[in-house]
């Protein structure tokens, strides 16, 4: 698989309010792994709200859910302090340290977990990378981005110009609404 096959989610939503998890479930996905910021809330916002932590608490019937995040233990531990759920902080996406200690937390195979974030740089090219099945959702809150973010949205657009060039089909389907929902 190349570098930009790895940079290619199985499926592209809005949010993660849109994502058909009743599908996923059947797929035989235990487990959901979440990146926390423009994926769940905005950089800019402290916690959770009341309509997220429900949200994530419904799908915990269902499925084992953990945070993997690139920022810091006060950021996550904050973020996620109205919800139970294991969280790992300074993951190092895109490498594989963080998603190897998820799995293991969560005791799961890489087949039967889904990570869902809003970076192809760090969620996707790095569950990809491991095997681990992805789904990119659109930022939360694209201006907040921190500077690392920003520097990877730059090389995320000359990526998906790459993709898009190397595989018309595959970025037709799964990538061309995440570019035309983040030009609006």
């Amino acid at each position: 698989m190349t570098f930009y096959q790895k940079c290619i989610p199985h499926s592209y939503r809005a949010s993660i309010f849109d994502i058909d998890y009743k599908e996923i479930k059947k797929q035989g996905i235990v487990a959901l792994f979440f990146d926390l910021d423009n994926t769940i809330i905005g950089y800019d916002e402290a916690k959770l709200h009341e309509n997220q932590v429900a949200f994530i608490n419904q799908l915990k019937k269902d499925f084992k859910v953990i945070v993997l995040s690139n920022t810091n233990n006060k950021r996550v531990s904050l973020a996620l302090s109205d919800l139970d759920v294991p969280f790992i902080w300074y993951a190092t996406k895109p490498l594989k340290r963080g998603f190897k200690k998820a799995l293991k937390m969560m005791n799961v195979k890489k087949e039967e977990a889904i990570m869902i974030g809003d970076q192809l740089m760090t969620d996707v090219f790095g569950a990809n990378r491991i095997g681990i099945k992805t789904i990119l959702v659109k930022s939360v809150k694209r201006k907040s981005d921190r500077k690392i973010t920003r520097f990877n949205r730059i090389i995320e657009s000359f990526v998906l110009k790459k993709i898009q060039k190397k595989y018309p089909n595959l970025y037709e389907e799964r990538l061309k609404q995440y570019v035309i929902d983040h030009t609006m």
